[in-house]
């Protein structure tokens, strides 16, 4: 990795940043667009959000939508995927007994959706166990659709899992989803920028993701795909003034219910195209793909330390991206955490996952060797 690409972000450089997957690090380019944006915004507040910033966002929808590969009217942004998750959940025509099949492996706050909605419509969340450690994708296929019920209404799995840092390959669980007519919907908060994604030929029914976490623009930009056969099914989170309104304009309806939601600051969902450029500029496949090489060293040296049961199997590096979750045998979660952040000065998650205190190591331009080196002093020093 190249240490000058430090340089390019706003990184504290006193801390070893190991989390990028968790909120992300934006690079000065980008926020300085950001910056210029609400400039914009506070040197006319009208005129930039009445009129101005729609061809923006406009210009910004469409970047995304080439980016990802998918129809733009189909696509809207939101501040975070947990929002967007939500207005769906809400959307839902749920009767007692449907049910939600999910996996253990899923983002807690949207657990804690599924299981509220549930409470109140008699629905119920299964979720399928999804055994460790991964590497054979049919058994990940046969784990999964173990749970399918005649009552199985909704898929719902992520793309890629926040605490163990898994890749799933979702591609023929939606096919499968198509085939049983059973609505699926995909959490890909960590894809975009991190994998090559093609909505198009995923074709699920629902896809949701992160912009701000590697695709490195500033906090608050995701985005909610919804195929159009949905889209008249779908209430939107806020009623506004695109919602009835009495001055229509040509986009389809799904697009005006979304665009305005009350005054907020649009201007991060305006810095997208400099993302993009971002990665083009600084042939960013090339660094995210160093970066997974790096990720497969660091994954040998930590567990050559910490041993444990891996969360994949060996030689199987098709499951992992730039992140790697690994168990690490400590009593108390919150205490590490605090510890490595305070003593160390190296930030990274530290979270309780079913019976496992899990750490998960994120790998992104701007880390060095030398990072590494310094997580597996530590790690040496606590086990």
């Amino acid at each position: 990795m190249n240490n000058k690409i430090k340089s390019l972000f706003l990184l504290d450089k006193e801390i070893t940043y190991l989390n990028h997957g968790s909120f992300g690090a934006c690079p000065k380019s980008i926020f300085d667009s950001l910056i210029s944006f609400q400039t914009q915004l506070e040197n006319q507040p009208v005129q930039f959000l009445d009129e101005d910033s729609k061809e923006l966002m406009l210009n910004s929808r469409n970047s995304l939508a080439k980016f990802i590969d998918c129809d733009p009217d189909s696509l809207v942004f939101f501040q975070n995927p947990t929002t967007a998750i939500n207005e769906i959940v809400r959307s839902l025509k749920l009767n007692k007994g449907d049910e939600i099949l999910s996996t253990d492996h899923e983002y807690g706050a949207m657990d804690k959706t599924w299981n509220f909605i549930c409470k109140k419509t008699g629905a119920k969340h299964i979720k399928s166990t999804i055994k460790l450690p991964v590497g054979n994708e049919q058994v990940f296929l046969d784990n999964f659709l173990s749970g399918v019920t005649k009552n199985t209404k909704i898929f719902f799995l992520s793309h890629m899992t926040s605490a163990t840092g898994l890749y799933f390959p979702v591609e023929k669980i939606c096919k499968f989803a198509r085939e049983h007519n059973i609505l699926i919907i995909i959490d890909g908060a960590h894809i975009p920028g991190h994998f090559p994604l093609s909505i198009n030929t995923l074709q699920p029914d629902i896809y949701v993701g992160a912009c701000h976490k590697w695709l490195l623009c500033p906090k608050g930009v995701s985005f909610l795909y919804v195929n159009k056969k949905h889209q008249d099914n779908i209430d939107p989170l806020i009623i506004s003034w695109g919602y009835d309104s009495e001055d229509p304009s040509d986009y389809p309806e799904f697009q005006e219910h979304h665009y305005w939601q009350g005054t907020r600051d649009v201007s991060p969902f305006l810095t997208i195209p400099d993302a993009i450029k971002f990665r083009k500029d600084y042939n960013w496949d090339m660094v995210s793909n160093e970066c997974k090489k790096n990720i497969l060293k660091a994954r040998e040296a930590i567990h050559n330390i910490v041993g444990g049961d891996p969360l994949v199997e060996d030689n199987v590096d098709k499951w992992l991206g730039q992140m790697c979750s690994f168990p690490i045998n400590h009593d108390n979660f919150i205490d590490l955490k605090s510890l490595l952040i305070n003593k160390y000065k190296i930030e990274i998650p530290v979270v309780k996952w079913k019976d496992r205190i899990l750490m998960r190591i994120s790998l992104n331009g701007y880390n060095s060797n030398n990072d590494v080196d310094k997580l597996l002093i530590v790690l040496r020093k606590l086990v």
